[in-house]
Parts: C-alpha cells; sequence; structure tokens
C-alpha cells in the first residue's frame, strides 16, 4: 500500500502537468479547429527559458511570470504571422497541419544550434529536499509545482468559465459564424487563444524543469502525451482533458511500478481504444433506444 500511494501521488503530479499541456492544445482546437504540432517544443521552449534564468541567479518559479509572458508573445506573433494567413486559405486544416511541423523542426532546430544536444538540469538549493509525510516521500520541488499547476489551472479556468473574454473564447469555440456576427473579433480571439495556449505551455516547462532534463527533443515526447490526453478527454472538452490528463498520470505510475516501465507507453493506447470501445458501445445502445421508441410511436399511431 505504500508503494501504490507513492506511484499514486507522483502519477498526480505528472498528470497535473498532462492536464495543464492538454489544455492548451483543446483551446486552440476548440476555437480554430487545427492540431498545433509545436506545442511540445513550447514547452521545450519553456524550460530553456527557464534554465537561462536559472544561469542568470533567478530561481525557477520567480522566472514563471517571465517565461509565461514570452511564451504568449512567441504565440501571438506566430498566430499574426503565419497561422492567421494559413487559415484563409483554402485546405487551411492541411496548411496548419504542415506549418505547425515546420515550426516544430524550426523550434528544435534552433536550440539545438544554440544549445547543443547535452541535457540541461535546473538546480537549486532546495533541489534535494525530501519532505516525508509518514512513509511517503515527496521532493519539495515536486511539492511547489504540484502546488503551481493547481493554481494556474484553477485560474485558467476561472477565466474561461467567469470573465468577458473568456465567454467570448467559448462563443467562438462553439459558434464562429455567429460570434462574428454579434460583434466579437475572430482574429484577435485566435491570437489570443494561441497566446494563452503557449502560456500554459510555457508554464508547464517551467514547472519541471527541476526534474526533467531538458535537452532540443524533448518537446516530441510531451506533444505526444498532450494528443493522447486530447483523445481521451475529447478535442473541444476543457474538463475532459483535465480529467484525462491526471488519470492518464496516475495509471502511468501504477503501471510503471507495478507491472515494469516498459509498459507504461502501452497504457495509452490501451485506454484509448478501450475508451473508444465504450463509446461505440453507448452510442449502439442509445441508437437502438432512439429506433425502438420511433417503432413504439409508429405502433401505437398504427393502433
Amino acid at each position: 500500500m505504500e508503494v501504490f500511494f507513492q506511484a499514486l501521488i507522483n502519477g498526480l503530479l505528472i498528470g497535473c502537468f498532462y492536464s495543464l499541456i492538454g489544455m492548451g492544445q483543446s483551446l486552440v482546437y476548440g476555437t480554430m479547429k487545427i492540431i498545433n504540432f509545436a506545442h511540445g517544443e513550447m514547452i521545450m521552449i519553456g524550460m530553456y527559458l527557464t534554465f537561462v534564468c536559472s544561469i542568470l541567479g533567478l530561481d525557477p518559479y520567480l522566472s514563471l511570470f517571465f517565461v509565461a509572458v514570452c511564451a504568449f508573445g512567441i504565440g501571438i506573433l506566430v498566430q499574426h504571422l503565419l497561422i492567421g494567413p494559413a487559415l484563409e486559405q483554402k485546405n487551411s486544416f492541411t496548411n496548419t497541419l504542415f506549418l505547425t511541423l515546420g515550426l516544430s523542426v524550426l523550434y528544435q532546430s534552433g536550440c539545438l544550434v544554440i544549445f547543443s544536444s547535452i541535457n540541461r538540469m535546473t538546480e537549486t538549493s532546495y533541489s534535494g529536499i525530501t519532505l516525508y509525510f509518514g512513509n511517503i516521500s515527496v521532493l519539495l520541488p515536486k511539492l511547489i509545482s504540484f502546488c503551481f499547476f493547481i493554481f494556474i489551472t484553477a485560474l485558467f479556468f476561472i477565466f474561461i468559465k467567469f470573465t468577458s473574454l473568456g465567454k467570448m473564447i467559448r462563443a467562438v469555440s462553439q459558434n464562429p459564424v455567429g460570434a462574428q456576427t454579434v460583434g466579437i473579433p475572430i482574429k484577435t480571439i485566435y491570437m489570443i487563444s494561441q497566446g494563452i495556449s503557449c502560456a500554459l505551455a510555457g508554464i508547464a516547462g517551467n514547472l519541471i524543469t527541476q526534474f526533467y532534463y531538458t535537452r532540443p527533443t524533448v518537446g516530441m515526447q510531451f506533444n505526444f502525451k498532450a494528443l493522447i490526453v486530447l483523445a481521451l478527454g475529447g478535442f473541444s472538452s476543457l474538463n475532459g482533458v483535465f480529467i484525462a490528463g491526471i488519470l492518464l498520470g496516475i495509471v502511468e505510475n501504477i503501471i510503471a511500478v507495478f507491472v515494469g516501465l516498459a509498459y507504461k507507453d502501452i497504457t495509452e493506447f490501451v485506454l484509448i481504444i478501450a475508451i473508444m470501445i465504450i463509446s461505440q458501445m453507448y452510442k449502439r445502445k442509445k441508437t437502438l433506444k432512439s429506433c425502438n421508441a420511433v417503432n413504439l410511436i409508429d405502433r401505437r399511431n398504427n393502433e
């Protein structure tokens, strides 16, 4: 049981990370109906920005706001100069698909030139401090990052659900034509959504630098995780993505501890297949109920 709870706590931390990066992807898909394949590279950029700040003597958590602003600015710039014009062309989905793949390669190559392929680790004076809760141990940086993950996620949901700008983003996500009809500036909402998505990715990168190696190719791994979370939780459902990220992190860690590390990545595909089967069974059952209801009404009418 002690090992189980230890795996559960570690899974909860990485699950919060998956949720945060998944919600960033979900926000972009919900508003623009595109998948940003450079999202993982924005996490990598956030990690490198945090690493540079730590070299300059700034604590990683104190550089959080700086990293978020830089990532937000990159998102706004990319949306205005590249993704926005691509959305106005024919075959916009294909155009943005290859465009974001190209951006992913560009970000990786740029960081490879600047920082080389050496693994970097951001360390602080408290990186090795371990807290004990009974027989369960937690690294202090992981506990602090977990608190930040919860705080940032709560702020994001409050912003989306209760602010006027968040309501405009939801309106564009639900009905772009109707939102434009009532005067909502679609292009501005697209830029803000892209900026927030990149900011969430940069924040996620900042919060994991003390227990993840920073390298130019690390974004590919995280991008894959974000897509898995989207598939599990629903591409346009922020609530579903949040829950899916938590569950994925917990299940991954429990499988790694009790079954084996080699089986951890298989978990994601098993979960997707299981959810697809359950979803199809539910849809089939719902369809059968509808058909039965229609047949019953027809019989009554005939009688």
